[in-house]
């Protein structure tokens, strides 16, 4: 089956999609992402933690030690970043965006795997847990 052979089911990703991008809740997200983006002092701010403390794991990781210096330093980056107001908003807005991709994710695998449409409950059910469930239990970091 090709994307041409389905029609209605185009339609109602389209459908989905509209109805994603005038959700009250994805704007407000989209808007303080777009925000953090403009403001380069925070995303200067934010990419110096990511890279410092993706350096850290790495070298953590090889074996490497590291000392109490760089962890003060690391930890007082982050600090800096969990006060930036910019920072703050934009990791949520990325929190709200991503719920809302793993909602609809969730229920596209559920209604394939039961060939049926799921109800809440089952989708409740299969993200409260698990590997990528959100709880934090699933061995992939998540």
């Amino acid at each position: 089956m090709t994307a041409t052979e389905t029609p209605t089911i185009d339609s109602k990703i389209q459908d989905l999609c509209q109805a994603i991008v005038t959700d009250t809740a994805v704007q407000h997200a989209r808007d303080q992402a777009e925000a953090f983006l403009a403001d380069e002092a925070s995303v200067s701010l934010y990419r110096e933690v990511m890279n410092t403390g993706n350096r850290l794991d790495r070298r953590h990781r090889a074996g490497e030690e590291i000392s109490d210096e760089e962890v003060a330093a690391y930890e007082e980056l982050q600090a800096k970043s969990d006060a930036n107001e910019g920072i703050r908003a934009f990791n949520n807005a990325q929190q709200v965006l991503q719920e809302v991709a793993n909602k609809v994710n969730a229920y596209v695998m559920k209604t394939l795997e039961k060939g049926r449409v799921p109800a809440p409950e089952e989708i409740a059910a299969a993200s409260s847990g698990g590997c990528c469930g959100g709880s934090g239990g699933g061995g992939c970091g998540c």
